[in-house]
């Protein structure tokens, strides 16, 4: 396997070489079985991290499919990808990840947001930033052994835990108030703002104002950029996998933020968009958005075309990992396994 010899270093303040991690995003539409032997290629290939959806009428449970990964698995990293507050209550969530960190053997992290797809399909709205941040700060509470204030003003802690589990908190943050809540509060940042260099060199003013803001360095924070991946000999099949997912990131973007036609277009899908195929393959929503916008939101081509855009990503100093999400979802016969291990022959190995 190619990718253990991948990752790309980057320097810190004090000049130490930090290895750039490599994860893979999960949709648990498959069978289970199906989703173990995808992660345990992903693990064999040299991925660094796991993030599962949690996203309860379009995927499989979350934190059921994370104890399946950890009892498979035995070095990836495993994360929620994300969860959120309206339906997790802080102490079934703390509980949740301690007992998976423990079965795992410290493996856990948690990827944490307002949501979406998990909140539209009920008819709910996304959480507050009040609410978020009050959520990350008891579950961390629990965790650390720490009595929590629920959102009814109840205070309690775990009693079975028997020690801190070290479960780093990473927020998933579009928007800029979101994006500087998470550098002040959480342990990484999530970045689902796209991949060209002046989104993420805008997504990145927004945190170092969270960090400014809360005295903080932002080097101490881990960030994370999502990147929907498509990968095929023909560059516009390749731009037709990843469409629905640069949709689902657009539907948390400002339409202001846009000009002339592109901005018509991120209208349309915000206007059109379909929640029950947000894990979808055939998302009617998706065929809108034009090729520069689906460019400047994924990594989508022929193979050379993905190792030119995987390593430009990847070369950037202020990023710590690239979570690559290819689509795979209930409508669609995609083949992930044979997707891994094309990524591995074709991209990996000649990175």
């Amino acid at each position: 396997m190619a990718g253990a010899g991948t990752e790309v270093g980057r320097r810190t303040s004090d000049g130490a070489t930090v290895p750039k991690k490599l994860g893979l995003a999960v949709w648990a539409t498959e069978p289970l079985d199906n989703i173990i032997a995808q992660v345990k290629l992903a693990e064999d290939i040299g991925f660094d991290s796991i993030w599962v959806i949690d996203s309860q009428l379009l995927c499989r449970d979350v934190f059921v499919t994370l104890a399946a990964l950890a009892v498979n698995t035995s070095r990836i990293k495993l994360a929620t990808g994300v969860t959120q507050p309206a339906t997790r209550h802080p102490a079934v969530t703390a509980s949740a990840l301690a007992a998976l960190d423990e079965l795992s053997g410290g493996r856990m992290m948690s990827g944490m947001g307002t949501g979406f797809s998990s909140l539209r399909t009920l008819g709910l709205p996304a959480a507050k930033l009040a609410e978020f941040e009050a959520f990350v700060a008891a579950v961390r509470q629990l965790l650390a052994q720490e009595t929590a204030r629920f959102p009814n003003g109840f205070e309690a802690r775990m009693t079975w835990l028997a020690q801190p589990a070290r479960v780093p908190i990473f927020g998933a943050a579009s928007g800029p108030k979101m994006t500087q809540l998470v550098a002040r509060i959480a342990d990484g940042a999530i970045l689902l703002q796209g991949i060209a260099d002046d989104l993420l060199d805008r997504a990145h003013q927004w945190l170092d104002e969270g960090a400014s803001s809360a005295g903080r360095d932002l080097a101490s924070l881990e960030v994370a950029c999502w990147v929907p991946l498509g990968l095929d000999d023909d560059p516009e099949r390749a731009r037709d996998q990843v469409r629905v997912r640069v949709a689902g990131a657009i539907m948390n973007t400002d339409a202001d933020w846009f000009e002339g036609a592109e901005r018509e277009a991120v209208l349309a899908v915000q206007r059109s968009y379909k929640d029950f195929q947000h894990a979808g393959a055939n998302a009617d929503h998706a065929s809108i958005l034009p090729d520069r916008i689906v460019n400047r939101y994924a990594i989508a081509g022929t193979p050379e075309g993905v190792r030119e855009g995987l390593a430009r990503v990847m070369r950037r100093p202020d990023l710590d990992h690239v979570i690559l999400t290819p689509q795979a979802s209930a409508d669609d016969k995609t083949d992930v396994l044979g997707l891994l291990r094309r990524f591995d022959r074709d991209i990996l190995a000649k990175l």
